[in-house]
């Protein structure tokens, strides 16, 4: 059970990571304690060897002087040999009967050999207090690092635990959760754009099935009607001559048309919300893009009863798709003939870098806006025309690819719906 345990927590990254950076930090301080310890070692061998000579210069001087060796101090040895006994230079002996260490110095002399030593039992124990000290000082300061350094890694697996057993709901299914995860570090980051993503993601399968539901509620009835028009005309084909059969037919075709038309839009939707096309963008003037839909549209719009005004003031240069213009202004007036009064002015404007197309119908009310933008979405009272709600989700895709701005506000004098387009990036004309 233990071993089990101590292998699962071996599994564990930071673990790992702690403890290769906990002997990381015990073979560092290993070295540099023990680099010290050498440092002052010798350091206090030095100072020994240096009053050595100090001590072997007088002693010279004084037999040159005539003069017998000077009285050794406390813990000093001074000894002349008539001949050669023992080694010049330095050397460090134990006394035979004790456990003192003694450093002796020896130099040969026209009066002899002079050996002087000096007891090294205090240096001895400044060692071994040097040595303790650093052994306690390694031993505490491994284990405060490894307690810190295990509270850390549990810590920081705990916030990891969070982040998994959150993504482990997410793949579940259950794209409510988020983990806000508490911090002001990487983890705490990571978690936060996870939770964007995941909110994302939620509105886009919440708005998937939104759709889903939409496009079989919109499509059911033109399905229905062809699949009645067709099995009742059968029928009747097969027990008389049918005249009109061309229009029967025909009608069909037309339903069948429709429902295409429906498909072909979402697929041009997705396409432009993918941001294909973005790199073949080129400078449109607005002023003869707004010029151009005015000579395309203004016929329709009169041949429906209805005006179409231009206006336009210090029109700008952007970078976009004509094409894409066109349509996005095209689905503004058609949605405007649609849903406007029958005797009304369209108002389509160019100011800057802005366009705007207002009409006089009933407009949209304020907390339907965001909705009506999602793809076939269609309030109540419109749901008994022939369009798909797919319009203004085009003007809405269409706008982002070009890194605009979108509005939809009342229209002039509180009455019907103006729709304002704002570019950002605006070229020198």
């Amino acid at each position: 059970m233990f071993l089990s345990r101590v292998s699962g927590l071996l599994k564990l990254s930071v673990v790992r990571q702690t403890l290769w950076l906990l002997a990381l930090f015990f073979l560092v301080s290993l070295i540099a304690w023990g680099g010290t310890y050498f440092l002052v070692q010798r350091e206090m061998l030095q100072a020994v060897d240096a009053r050595l000579k100090t001590r072997m210069e007088a002693a010279v001087a004084a037999l040159d002087a005539g003069e017998t060796l000077p009285e050794p101090g406390n813990g000093e040895t001074s000894v002349l040999f008539t001949a050669t006994e023992r080694r010049d230079g330095f050397e460090t002996r134990d006394l035979p009967k004790d456990t003192t260490e003694m450093r002796y110095f020896a130099q040969s002399t026209p009066h002899g050999q002079i050996e002087l030593g000096e007891n090294t039992e205090r240096q001895e124990e400044l060692r071994d207090i040097l040595a303790g000290g650093m052994q306690l000082s390694l031993v505490a300061t491994l284990l405060i690092s490894s307690l810190a350094g295990l509270w850390m890694a549990k810590r920081s697996q705990e916030r990891l635990s969070t982040i998994n057993d959150g993504l482990a709901k997410v793949a579940r299914g259950d794209l409510a959760t988020r983990i806000n995860l508490e911090g002001q570090d990487d983890l705490s980051l990571l978690a936060e754009r996870i939770d964007a993503t995941t909110a994302r993601l939620e509105m886009a399968m919440t708005q998937m099935r939104v759709q889903s539901s939409n496009i079989a509620h919109d499509l059911r009835t033109p399905l229905a009607r062809l699949r009645a028009e067709i099995e009742s005309n059968l029928l009747v084909c097969t027990e008389q001559d049918r005249p009109d059969l061309p229009e029967v037919l025909g009608s069909a075709l037309d339903q069948i048309d429709r429902i295409t038309d429906t498909f072909e839009a979402l697929l041009r939707l997705a396409r432009i919300e993918s941001g294909a096309g973005r790199e073949a963008f080129t400078p449109v003037d607005l002023g003869d893009l707004v010029d151009f839909v005015g000579e395309t549209f203004g016929p329709v719009v009169e041949d429906a009863g209805q005006v179409l005004k231009i206006e336009k003031v210090q029109p700008a240069q952007v970078q976009g798709d004509h094409d894409l213009l066109v349509q996005l202004l095209a689905n503004l007036i058609q949605n405007a003939l649609r849903h406007g009064a029958q005797t009304q002015i369209i108002a389509l404007q160019v100011h800057g870098p802005r366009l705007i197309v207002s009409d006089e119908g009933p407009g949209i009310p304020f907390a339907d806006r965001d909705a009506v933008l999602q793809p076939l979405y269609q309030g109540e009272t419109t749901r008994q025309t022939e369009g798909f709600g797919l319009g203004l989700s085009l003007v809405r895709a269409i706008t982002e690819l070009h890194g605009a701005d979108l509005s939809l506000s009342d229209g002039p004098n509180g009455r019907g719906l103006t729709v304002t387009v704002r570019f950002a990036q605006v070229t020198e004309l």
